[in-house]
């Protein structure tokens, strides 16, 4: 029998050191009420009708219930209701139908299709801890919809049994009141659209097909319940259940928050540290009001505190500073005199402006000089202003009748601003096998459908061309579009083919618009021609533009074809020339001329297409040292989820005006993190500003608390003063460190890894996949971030074996099975970066990046050897050991050098000043007493903890009064602790199985098995997990018993665990 985790109270005091969850909940005081949970009133609603959102088994000691417009964190809040003083409080998301009650539920009045979607409470106890999250789903049906239609079944709901689980414990998630005509369920590990898919189940067929989000532990049920055995506190988050019906119409979404309780928590010591946090009292406030900024868990050794105007602590936005020991306030010069500080640390703005609003940071510095940041976003109430109509999405086409043969544009007008995706269905339901493509902006991907035939084209404004028609393409197209509010709007078009037949078919129809530069790379001063192939017979008109997006902005020239007369745009330099075939010459080519022209032609039946060409300059003779390309280098070029990364900008231009920074390859406002001003010296923060990024005036940008979904390509835009742009780019690439008792197999992150990570000019390197998926179909290598035809290298298909080389192949490339890549003899062009796409059977795809870097240390010398250059050693650091933060290449005529435990150079992260003239050593208020300056320049610190993890930055100060600066990172590791492993049996048959487990306190651990003290020599019956924390044998021989063992390590150390023998008999 396994052995269980659970341990008795009286135990808990002793185990304070082998957390394993961040609950404060503890194993004694586990709540024993019933779960609250959510019910419709009526259970169906029709438009223009009233319905309340009940809730059911409310706690007693709640203080405060808020109710959201979604499931997301940031999502509307309707209004938040304190029962201490009956106060109801609303939000941005209140429409002005809404009515919260005391009981916590909330009233709808007249329901529209608007109100469609997810509606989340969070209630709070009185320590201000949400102590339950709940969702539930509201559809509105249509009036024209006959009310004997409208299904009368009891609402589906979930229940978690038992109510409050125990990490190791197994968890029935039960179903209740489902319906009776249904065919399929279907469960996922999250609520958003693309959650992964634990599993669905067929009725008819009594079949369980798994998904990516199975782990092995999940067993599901004809009822719909869903069992998970030995949880772990990676299973903690949100369920959904999706139930469709025979029409294969999803008739429900429900969905139920998991949390795992920890049986190694301690019951004197519930939270370890509570985070400073500020809340905004009222969340929303009118012109003219007040508004609280109430500081919650304030440190309890608090030497002084300081609030900030914006989310920079810097000297000119210093709102107050707040003196402890003198219980006194100064006033900053971001001061307007209506603010006041209170000795809790809270802040009162009175007749509050429309130019308060936004960000205030408040900085905490306790006795023991650590410090804590904490921000919050001041809103104010527009629901007095005037609500403006939304433009009602429309589909147009082009033309009204199509005839069989020809092409149809099926032309989208107003689609929202903030969609994440769009749907494509040859029909008016909502089925996959009626679908026909699927986008995402995210991904600026399209997924094909059951019904993509090869002739339709999408485009990324929602519209969609239909080329070649058939008699089988008459009838109703549905447009289907998720917004970032997880609402969906439809609209729907009903298509006309006359079956005119044709005498004959015009062949050069069907050849693509392309585009060819000739010669295919140029020097410096000479011409260049971009040759059109196939240009369109019933052309009206064509544009050029310089760029891949098709802007007004970057318009060259445009030619009506009419009058043969060309008209330059904005983008136009009077060294361009268009011609009658749609071709341009471009004379005398500069440096700057380089990239991507787009064409754009559009018809006489208002059909557009667009081609690309990119314009190489031969820089075969130029040396490499004639331009300081702007580049980003990760530090660390690996991060571990929250962690803190720095993007550090190399060669940012003297002459920048501003640089904005993107989370994607792409420059959209959605994406965009922030937009830093020089001249005014502000930064503005977008859309994807997340409140964890902070932006250095030289481009950097730091990010801390780093998750998973920071991963991804990062671009930082460069506006120069003559207007120009320059980009760069950089990938982040995130560690989950996954706890080495579960398997993380099903949810491995698809990555590359360049072997070696940089190459020297002339050499091979290997582009080293891992974590391809299992039911791959096909996978495409571009080179760049962007997956474009024009830059594809090479596509593999799984079936055939074989590969296709695309535009962009040099000869040079090859791909192999596992999905790597081999680059041959490379050049110094091939640096930058490469991307993989991979499409799978259910035509799912995905999309990983890889950076390719060449060692120029051979290059002009760009590192010369006066460079100041900081040096750690060693380079991994046990803690309680010393580092020496070693300085090379100090300049002769130093004046003064400071160190700093940050990229900031602000006072309270200085360690020490050194002044060369004085021989004398000045402490900073980060030095603690461990810290030793030597002449030279480098730093010693002894006794090293945990928190000396992180950037140092060095300042020197020359005798011209200039400025050098050199950063260090230093790594610090705690010795790794015993590891145990667990076996299913230690006594087994031959020909049976047997599964080994390896389980470590430490996260971020190496593993390797050992066997019979020997390290373990793997044969094609073993198996290891992705994480190698589990060791499968099967089918299990006679020369597998002995003893094994499981060793942990990492940078400073390692530890075997006790051997367990495994006993193999006969049948």
């Amino acid at each position: 029998m396994e052995a269980s985790f659970v341990l008795p109270c009286k135990w808990c005091t002793h185990l304070q050191g082998l957390l394993l969850t961040a609950s404060f909940l503890t194993c004694c005081h586990l709540p024993a009420t019933a779960q609250i949970t959510i019910e419709l009133v009526p259970p169906h609603v029709i438009e223009g009708e009233n319905v309340l959102i009940r809730v059911n088994n409310l706690p007693e000691n709640l203080t405060t219930l808020v109710w959201f417009r979604g499931m997301r964190i940031k999502s509307p809040q309707i209004g938040q209701y304190t029962l201490a003083t009956n106060v109801t409080v609303l939000g941005p998301g209140h429409s002005g139908r809404e009515t919260l009650y005391s009981n916590g539920s909330l009233q709808i009045y007249n329901v529209t299709q608007e109100d469609i979607g997810f509606y989340s409470l969070r209630v709070m106890n009185r320590h201000g801890k949400i102590v339950s999250i709940t969702s539930i789903y509201l559809n509105v049906y249509s009036s024209f919809l006959t009310c004997c239609h409208l299904p009368t079944t009891a609402q589906i709901t979930i229940e978690l049994v038992p109510p409050h689980v125990i990490e190791g414990e197994n968890v029935l998630i039960r179903i209740n009141n489902l319906p009776e005509n249904l065919t399929t369920l279907a469960w996922f590990r999250g609520m958003r659209i693309k959650s992964p898919q634990i599993g669905q189940y067929t009725l008819a067929t009594n079949v369980t097909v798994l998904g990516p989000g199975h782990s092995g532990r999940e067993t599901l049920y004809s009822n719909g319940s869903v069992q998970i055995y030995n949880v772990t506190k990676e299973d903690i988050g949100f369920y959904s259940l999706r139930v469709m019906n025979r029409h294969g119409e999803i008739v429900s979404i429900t969905s139920i928050y998991l949390n795992v309780y920890s049986s190694l928590w301690t019951c004197e010591h519930p939270s370890p540290h509570a985070k400073l946090t500020i809340e905004s009292v009222p969340p929303g406030i009118s012109e003219g009001g007040s508004v609280l900024l109430l500081v919650k868990n304030l440190p309890k050794n608090l030497l002084s505190l300081f609030w900030y105007k914006g989310v920079i602590a810097v000297k000119k936005f210093e709102v107050a500073r707040h003196i402890k020991a003198t219980n006194s306030s100064v006033p900053g010069p971001a001061h307007t005199g209506r603010e006041t500080v209170f000795s809790n640390g809270s802040l009162l703005l009175q007749e509050v402006m429309q130019s308060d609003t936004g960000f205030y940071t408040l900085r905490t510095m306790s006795t023991d000089l650590k410090d804590e940041v904490a921000h919050v976003q001041l809103y104010m109430d527009t629901s007095l202003s005037t609500c403006y109509q939304l433009s009602q999405v429309k589909i147009e086409s082009l033309p009204q009748k199509v005839a069989v043969g020809k092409s149809v544009l099926l032309l989208v007008h107003n689609l929202p601003e903030d969609f994440q995706a769009f749907f494509w269905y040859k029909s008016a339901y909502r089925r996959d096998t009626y679908k026909i493509v699927e986008y995402s902006r995210a991904m600026d991907t399209t997924i094909m459908g059951s019904a993509y035939s090869l002739r339709e084209f999408i485009y990324n404004n929602g519209s969609m061309l239909i080329i070649d028609v058939t008699v089988d393409d008459a009838g109703f197209f549905m447009l289907e579009i998720l917004r970032k509010d997880f609402k969906i709007e439809k609209a729907y078009i009903q298509l006309h083919v006359n079956s005119f037949v044709q005498n004959s078919k015009d062949s050069g129809s069907t050849a693509r618009l392309s585009i060819e530069s000739v010669p295919p790379s140029i020097v410096g001063g000479e011409s260049v021609l971009l040759l059109v192939h196939n240009l369109p017979k019933n052309l009206q008109s064509l544009f050029w533009y310089k760029g891949v997006i098709a802007e007004e902005k970057s318009e060259l020239i445009q030619h009506i074809i009419a009058t043969s007369s060309s008209l330059p745009g904005p983008a136009h330099s009077g060294r361009e020339t268009v011609y009658s075939n749609g071709s341009m010459l471009l004379q005398r080519v500069m440096h700057n001329d380089t990239g991507f022209y787009t064409l754009r032609t559009i018809s006489t039946d208002l059909k557009d297409e667009i081609a690309h060409v990119q314009l190489q300059l031969d820089t075969s003779l130029s040396t490499c040292c004639h331009h300081l390309q702007v580049k980003i280098e990760s530090l660390p070029q690996n991060v571990a989820v929250g962690k803190t990364v720095l993007l550090l900008v190399h060669n940012l231009p003297e002459d920048f005006q501003a640089f904005f920074w993107y989370k994607s390859a792409y420059r959209r406002d959605t994406y965009k993190i922030a937009e830093y001003s020089r001249a005014m010296d502000i930064t503005i923060m977008g859309s994807a500003y997340s409140l964890r990024e902070l932006i250095y005036t030289n481009g950097s940008m730091a990010m801390i608390d780093v998750t998973e979904d920071d991963a991804g390509i990062y671009m930082l835009e460069i506006l120069r003063e003559d207007f120009k742009i320059e980009k760069a780019y950089v990938q982040l690439l995130v560690n989950s460190f996954v706890p080495n008792s579960k398997d993380s197999g099903s949810t491995a992150r698809f990555s590359i890894e360049s072997v070696p990570p940089s190459i020297v000019e002339g050499e091979s390197v290997l582009l080293l996949v891992h974590n391809l998926p299992k039911n791959l179909q096909s996978l495409f290598w571009y080179k760049g971030v962007i997956a474009e035809e024009k830059s594809e290298l090479i596509q593999h298909i799984i079936a055939t074996s074989s590969s296709l080389p695309g535009p962009a192949h040099s000869g040079r490339e090859t791909v192999y099975s596992n999905g790597s890549m081999l680059l041959q003899r490379v050049m110094h062009n091939d640096t930058g970066f490469y991307t993989l796409r991979t499409i799978s059977t259910d035509l799912k795809d995905e999309i990983a990046h890889v950076q390719l870097q060449l060692d120029t240390s051979t290059c002009c010398n760009l590192l010369s050897s006066d460079q100041l250059i900081i040096e750690p050693v060693p380079w991994n650091i046990a803690v309680g050991k010393s580092v020496l933060l070693l300085v090379c290449n100090v300049p002769e005529d130093v004046q003064t050098f400071f160190w700093y435990k940050s990229v900031y150079r602000t006072d309270i992260f200085k360690i020490a000043e050194y002044s060369r003239s004085m021989e004398s050593t000045i402490w900073g208020l980060a030095h603690s007493g461990r810290e030793v300056v030597y002449t030279n320049g480098s730093l010693l610190i002894q006794n090293v903890t945990e928190h000396d993890t992180g950037l140092y930055m060095l300042e020197i100060l020359h005798k011209d009064f200039k400025l050098e600066r050199a950063h260090v990172q230093v790594h610090v590791n705690n010795p790794v602790s015993w590891p145990f492993v667990r076996v299913t049996d230690t006594t087994v048959r031959v020909q049976s199985s047997v599964v080994f487990t390896c389980f470590s306190a430490d996260p971020g651990v190496s593993i390797r098995w050992l066997f019979n003290k020997q390290s373990l020599q793997l044969t094609e019956r073993m198996t290891l997990s992705p994480s190698k924390c589990q060791l499968s044998i099967d089918p299990v021989w006679r020369e597998d018993a002995g003893k094994y063992q499981c060793e942990v390590y990492n940078p400073v150390s390692s530890k075997s665990s006790l051997p367990v023998c495994l006993s193999v008999m006969e049948e």
